[in-house]
């Protein structure tokens, strides 16, 4: 190819993806264009004990590299999720790499590496079509390219690195001693060294919660609880049960609350993006699978940062184009609406739902329109993943990957089209 063909594929390459994604808003590692090639080699015995762990803490030694890299010796244990093909013969399993476990020492800029196979959530059987890879790591790529000023805003957050992206993840091919076991995708873990390197991190002033399932916050970092999960002591930011106060019933009161405590732009822009991507497992949607990052202080009138929201677990996502509201949970055919607690007092408060409607507004007509996520696809489509999820010996992607691609094209459009009709019916809002 001359040199003049190159240029000219690059310049149209960077047009043709949205500026957001361009930007430098994400480790080199978690390049979703570049499907690095990571190795594993440990004895076959523990590979065994792993990859049938169902307690997912079974941790085992192992040397760990990408192509070109000298090993180096890290832990690794199975994730919980489910295998593939099954559990009676679990091949595939979710991964979670430790880079510090036995020597203080980091890879490529990270201290944990975490693997998704594209499987979906352990508790049922795989089933082919349910959820896969491509699908999977679509979804961090839509929040990735909603974290600029459309939607989550945290590229304004600060200046670099704090100016980094929601979601950051790509695609990876996984061998282990030697055999090819397939196509994950390459999540960024939500530790103590996210926050590092987004410069969100200060010893005995930061917080770091998880939200796996819908109950109480595990804290992940920080010493006791924050002054902001000490204030929030109310549902949905509590469960009902373990609520020690009540939600404020007045709209303004309410308002004024959340917004000395929480970044709503950033909360507002997890749900709108959870809403494009038929999320019906994240934070609006069910109150789970979500991690949030609390500060010192905590209220926006002493200048402090507020309430951070960030994605994971983004693996019941792309189901129904047309038939899943960005408000409820689900209709019944007698009309009757379901909505979760967050849904309730979020997204039915008037302020709120106004705000929500203009950031799925700006993200459908900007980085997440079906043009820019379509020039996405087109990319990806270019780059090595299809041959690597063509050679999986345990897929995920039913049939041909090219018209896997071609369904997600159709299935982004039908979405795109279907937001805009319920954000002009701004509905239903049945009363909170």
């Amino acid at each position: 190819m001359s040199a003049r063909r190159m240029f000219v594929l690059l310049v149209a390459c960077l047009i043709a993806w949205p500026a957001a994604a361009r930007a430098n808003e994400c480790m080199p590692v978690f390049d979703p264009l570049q499907v690095l090639t990571l190795n594993l080699q440990l004895s076959q015995r523990d590979w065994d004990t792993i990859r049938k762990d169902t307690t997912f803490d079974i941790e085992m030694p192992a040397t760990f590299w990408a192509d070109g890299e000298t090993g180096i010796t890290v832990s690794v244990r199975r994730k919980r999720g489910r295998a593939v093909p099954s559990e009676s013969n679990p091949q595939k399993v979710p991964l979670k790499i430790d880079i510090n476990e036995f020597v203080d020492q980091k890879w490529r800029g990270l201290i944990k590496v975490s693997l998704e196979n594209g499987a979906g959530s352990f508790g049922q059987p795989f089933k082919l079509g349910d959820i896969d890879v491509v699908r999977e790591g679509l979804a961090w790529t839509v929040h990735r390219l909603a974290s600029g000023s459309e939607g989550y805003n945290y590229l304004n957050l600060n200046e670099p690195p704090a100016a980094s992206a929601a979601a950051c993840a790509s695609w990876v091919r996984v061998f282990v001693n030697g055999a090819y076991i397939g196509v994950y995708v390459n999540a960024e873990q939500r530790d103590k060294q996210f926050l590092k390197n987004r410069g969100l991190w200060t010893a005995g002033s930061t917080w770091l919660y998880e939200q796996e399932d819908v109950g109480t916050a595990a804290i992940e970092e920080g010493d006791g609880n924050s002054p902001t999960y000490t204030h929030l002591c109310y549902a949905p930011f509590r469960p009902k049960k373990e609520a020690t106060c009540a939600t404020p019933s007045n709209d303004d009161v309410l308002a004024a609350d959340l917004l000395e405590w929480i970044n709503m732009r950033a909360m507002l822009a997890a749900c709108a993006a959870d809403a494009v991507a038929d999320n019906n497992d994240g934070l609006c949607s069910h109150g789970n699978n979500m991690f949030f990052v609390d500060f010192t202080g905590g209220q926006s009138s002493l200048g402090d940062r507020t309430r951070l929201y960030f994605p994971w677990d983004l693996d019941s996502v792309f189901g129904s184009a047309t038939n899943s509201s960005i408000y409820v949970r689900s209709i019944s055919r007698k009309g009757v609406v379901t909505q979760s607690p967050y849904q309730t007092t979020i997204l039915n408060h008037p302020t709120f739902r106004a705000n929500y409607n203009d950031i799925l507004t700006a993200l459908i007509a900007g980085p997440l329109s079906s043009n820019n996520l379509n020039a996405f696809l087109d990319q990806l489509e270019g780059t090595g993943l299809p041959a690597a999820l063509a050679s999986d010996p345990y897929p995920t992607v039913v049939g041909s990957i090219h018209d896997h691609f071609q369904r997600l094209r159709m299935w982004i459009a039908e979405r795109i089209t279907n937001i805009q009709s319920q954000i002009a019916a701004n509905g239903p809002p049945p009363p909170r």
